[in-house]
């Protein structure tokens, strides 16, 4: 198991080896950690960004 720290919001979990980001944070020194409900915040406004803009 290994605690991070979502960068966005500050979050701490726990993760197993079974998590997708476990070997990247293991291998990697800095590398960023994002929790799931800032992955989808994230996503949300970069779908939203790039819809467009509908006429008045």
């Amino acid at each position: 198991m290994m605690e991070v720290k979502c960068v966005m919001c500050g979050r701490k979990e726990e993760i197993t080896k079974v998590h997708k980001d476990y070997r990247r944070l293991a291998r990697e020194k800095n590398a960023v950690y994002t929790c799931e409900t800032c992955r989808a915040r994230l996503r949300y406004q970069a779908q939203q960004a790039q819809k467009t803009a509908k006429p008045l």
